[in-house]
């Protein structure tokens, strides 16, 4: 009895942890999207909000480990994930000035690059 206790306790400990992620993902979806009407709509004020939320929600996304998401087969696909990431970093600087200095054309191409990097990790991790 106590083994199937510590067995569900271990398999609850990494559900949470998947949901927990899976909650992050869907809270940067939800920016993500935000933003895109905002471009749409020329609503500054939407895309600014939001950048901010999905700043803060990477940040805490970039905590998970990545290696949790790569199997063996992915694994020399490592870098690109990392480079990936780190890119993220810098475009979400890079749109955040952009739309300071009113930069409406260069934000919405670095929020499309955003985009892409984001379509770049789901292919490698879900082996598309």
């Amino acid at each position: 009895m106590k083994y199937l206790w510590i067995l569900g306790f271990v398999l609850g400990s990494v559900y949470l942890g998947a949901s927990e992620i899976t909650k992050k993902m869907q809270d940067m979806e939800y920016s993500i999207n935000v933003m895109q009407k905002g471009f749409f709509y020329n609503d500054r004020a939407q895309i600014a909000t939001e950048l901010k939320q999905f700043k803060q929600t990477y940040g805490e996304f970039k905590k998970y480990n990545i290696y949790d998401y790569l199997n063996s087969s992915q694994n020399m696909e490592e870098n690109i994930v990392l480079n990936t990431l780190k890119r993220d970093e810098e475009n979400i600087q890079a749109l955040q000035d952009a739309l300071q200095n009113n930069q409406i054309l260069k934000a919405a191409e670095i929020h499309a690059e955003i985009l892409h990097s984001c379509t770049v990790c789901h292919a490698i991790t879900r082996g598309w």
